[in-house]
């Protein structure tokens, strides 16, 4: 599957499944019959079916962060689009699509990259390893046939700060595909990341010695 067709894949997945109505429960032959009381069935001993309880409604909170989130974006974009619990932004040539789920309170951020299969064992290693130390509260992922950067978090405990950050991270983990893999200058400790970084800086300050490259 190409960038294009996981994007309309995506965005015919993400409608709430709390939206979708549930099907009246078939009929069958085979259902047994409910027991029906007797005359002679002590009161205590019939069951009582307990009211359904009503579907769970998008909290305050969870609605007051989606429209921190939208005035967020505006503030970077005043066309920024919007369809309900779902945001693209086009920021140079790549794209985000904002995903907020306001009754479960979670949202994500997903930048598509490149197709998976373009990805050999050691590229997906790398991947695998920046996740762990350089690409931060982002992260790269595969779905539908193509890598994802990715920010996930709670709705309602998520401020502008952190939102803005994760978008900014989001979009860095795409850029820095395939050349640093990290979503900024700062790598966690532990990890291989640091090391590799090292080599790569290592071989862009020999090229720009050798007057190959400029600042």
């Amino acid at each position: 599957m190409n960038i294009l067709a996981a994007l309309i894949w995506l965005q015919s997945a993400v409608a709430p499944a709390a939206a979708l109505p549930l099907p009246p429960p078939a009929a069958s032959d085979a259902s047994p019959e409910l027991a029906k009381p007797s005359a002679e069935t002590p009161d205590d001993e019939i069951f009582k079916l307990e009211p359904e309880a009503p579907p769970k409604k998008a909290s305050d909170a969870a609605i007051a962060a989606q429209e921190m989130m939208d005035s967020a974006l505006r503030k970077i974009k005043p066309d920024i689009k919007r369809e309900g619990n779902i945001w693209r932004v086009e920021l140079g040539e790549r794209m985000a699509i904002i995903i907020t789920d306001p009754v479960a309170e979670r949202m994500r951020i997903m930048v598509p990259i490149v197709e998976a299969d373009t990805l050999d064992e050691p590229a997906l290693r790398r991947v695998m390893q920046a996740n762990f130390d350089s690409a931060l509260d982002a992260r790269y992922a595969i779905a539908q046939g193509v890598i994802w950067g990715t920010f996930i978090h709670p709705l309602t405990t998520l401020t502008e700060k952190d939102f803005l950050s994760g978008l900014a991270q989001t979009f860095k983990v795409a850029d820095n595909f395939g050349t640093t893999y990290s979503s900024d200058v700062f790598v966690y400790g532990g990890g291989d990341s640091n090391a590799i970084l090292g080599d790569v800086l290592e071989q862009l300050k020999a090229l720009e010695d050798a007057g190959k490259v400029t600042a």
